[in-house]
């Protein structure tokens, strides 16, 4: 009797811990996309209906991000994380204008490290 009530125990709090390393994971890419795009908005002026497709963008390329570096390794990794780029790339080019997004290649080994700082 008493190993079931134990047992019972162990698997809640596996279920607790497991719950909450997820949601510190998705806060932390919450985070990551709300900075990166602040740090965006400064960079290129974007209005507010910028503002938020651009968290759009950066939050679903985050979340790829962090399922790919779960997922894969080494060449595999790097190369998954160039698509993703790539994607990103694409529907930015869409949201923002011509000159915005001119900027935004220029910039764009400053915004890697901006995100690089989540994922150490």
């Amino acid at each position: 009797m008493k190993f079931k009530s134990l047992k019972k125990m162990l698997f809640a709090a596996v279920l607790m811990l497991l719950f909450t390393i997820n949601a510190t994971a998705q806060d932390k890419t919450v985070e990551g996309a709300k900075d990166v795009t602040s740090y965006m908005k400064e960079q290129l002026d974007l209005n507010d209906g910028q503002y938020t497709k651009v968290y759009d963008v950066n939050l679903t390329f985050l979340q790829k991000v962090a399922e790919n570096n779960k997922k894969n390794t080494g060449v595999e990794r790097v190369k998954k994380l160039r698509a993703l780029e790539s994607e990103r790339d694409e529907k930015l080019k869409s949201v923002l204008s011509t000159e915005q997004y001119k900027v935004y290649v220029g910039n764009k080994t400053a915004n890697r490290k901006k995100i690089a700082e989540y994922y150490k």
